[in-house]
């Protein structure tokens, strides 16, 4: 059940009724990526014009980027190149794939092994999938990071006004305003790209092989956390990890992650995207 009535009050322009329509559902996550019914907001959260500019404008940064392509192709939920589509087989087929996801500058570089075992056709093929690069300049790392705060900022909206998949720590929902002006901050770049002069950065962690079962994969999570002044969210989109805060200012958003994450301990790289792609830990 949802914590909250529907606000008929957009999250992001905070128009409301009759000024603003509301026909339209909302997806988190692209569509296009497998999240059909998944994580929705239904209409009366954000407002028809706000959802036809990020669906336009904003969401395709993620959709484009090497890391996320790569593992959307694996799970086959989007694969346009049909590069990991294989033999089925009645008596089911193994496959063994491995990535590598390398940061040289400002360019991110993916290759991929694939192992296919059991087609009918082929028992054994050891296909090499086409590497995928991308070299970010200013503008595209202020597209990604967009993206990924306009998810983290509705899979709070879902939690609030659909009432589920939201694990939080120390503070309840129901005591969260989410038209809090604390959130301009949010609302401002994902939906404005305001500050233009600067990158308002996110963690990234790279954990893509480090899946013990293939279920895992499919794993698509978001966690809230109450650290010092600021709300930090977790999101696990398809096992690609960032890491954002909620209400950091922009003068402080960057010394808040980077304090944050030299107090935690991690096992893998972690990345930060803002102004420029650079390895915190």
């Amino acid at each position: 059940m949802a914590l909250k009535q529907m606000p008929n009050r957009c999250i992001w322009c905070l128009s409301e009724l009759p000024s603003a329509t509301f026909k339209s559902e909302s997806h988190v996550l692209p569509e296009c990526v497998g999240n059909e019914r998944q994580q929705v907001l239904p209409p009366g959260i954000v407002c028809d014009s706000c959802n036809h500019f990020f669906g336009g404008k904003v969401e395709r940064a993620l959709i484009g980027d090497p890391i996320f392509a790569t593992i959307v192709g694996i799970l086959q939920l989007r694969d346009k190149n049909r590069e990991f589509v294989y033999e089925r087989s009645p008596s089911g087929v193994q496959r063994d794939v491995h990535t590598d996801a390398k940061v040289s500058g400002n360019t991110v570089t993916v290759t991929t092994q694939c192992k296919i075992q059991g087609q009918p056709s082929k028992p054994y093929e050891d296909r090499s999938i086409p590497p995928r690069s991308k070299d970010y300049d200013k503008r595209s790392l202020a597209l990604l990071s967009r993206a990924i705060h306009k998810i983290a900022f509705e899979s709070l909206a879902h939690s609030l006004f659909v009432g589920t998949g939201l694990q939080f720590e120390k503070k309840e929902l129901k005591e969260l305003d989410i038209f809090d002006p604390s959130f301009d901050v949010i609302r401002d770049w994902a939906r404005c790209g305001v500050p233009q002069r600067s990158v308002r950065p996110v963690l990234r962690l790279q954990k893509i092989d480090e899946v013990k079962k293939q279920e895992e994969l499919y794993l698509w999570k978001y966690f809230l956390y109450e650290y010092q002044h600021w709300l930090r969210m977790e999101l696990n989109n398809y096992n690609d990890w960032f890491i954002v805060s909620l209400t950091s200012t922009t003068e402080n958003i960057e010394g808040d992650l980077i304090g944050w994450a030299k107090q935690t301990e991690f096992k893998q790289l972690v990345l930060m995207f803002g102004d420029k792609i650079q390895k915190i830990i």
